[in-house]
């Protein structure tokens, strides 16, 4: 079966302030299972005075852009803060592990407050999931070990249809919509019957979108 997603959304992230940081691996950082392929989230150390300058709350990201070949590629990674003064002004610690999916242990990026990321956990940690509903939150620390609690405010299940928060329960049903999600009408007014996932998270959900609630 294919992993479960989380998506994580943090509503306070609109515009985020975005600065040029030397980013360095550091043997301080340890390697966290599964952070390379996306399976957790891994751990960047910057000072206070840089976590302020970012106004990062709990995730920043990294990006760089590379040249592969003729083509400009960007690469970019979210990770968990942690606020250590001993890391010098605009400069970021991350483990090795993550320093080699940006190619290099010594390099420069462009770090700002994450607006989105997505985390994947194997099915049976999703199972704990399974009778919340759109509007319900949890706590992510133990699922994905992040330190916030998360709203649920819609999902998909395996064969792509979204869940609806006016659909009670968890069955798949066909429906009349005016609007999303399920439907983007064309024009004003515009309706259609539809294939639908009830509000209820099922074995049959494969992804759950998130927001930050503070």
């Amino acid at each position: 079966m294919p992993d479960f997603k989380i998506v994580i959304s943090d509503p306070q992230s609109v515009e985020p302030k975005r600065i040029k940081v030397k980013v360095k691996a550091n043997d301080q950082i340890k390697s966290i299972a599964g952070e390379k392929e996306g399976k957790a989230v891994p751990q960047a150390k910057v000072n206070e005075k840089t976590k302020q300058l970012l106004n990062i709350d709990t995730l920043i990201t990294l990006e760089i852009t590379k040249q592969e070949g003729d083509k400009k590629v960007k690469v970019k990674s979210h990770f968990k803060v942690e606020v250590d003064n001993n890391v010098p002004d605009n400069e970021v610690w991350i483990s090795k592990t993550m320093a080699e999916k940006f190619g290099a242990e010594d390099f420069e990026a462009i770090a700002y407050r994450t607006k989105t990321l997505q985390i994947s956990i194997d099915q049976d940690k999703a199972i704990n999931l399974v009778g919340l509903k759109i509007g319900d939150t949890f706590e992510a620390n133990q699922l994905i070990g992040l330190p916030v609690k998360l709203k649920i405010t819609g999902g998909s299940d395996n064969s792509g249809f979204p869940m609806r928060f006016d659909v009670t329960g968890a069955a798949k049903r066909k429906i009349l919509l005016s609007g999303p999600p399920g439907f983007y009408p064309n024009e004003d007014g515009e309706r259609r019957r539809k294939t639908i996932r009830g509000n209820t998270i099922s074995q049959e959900i494969v992804q759950i979108n998130t927001i930050i609630v503070r």
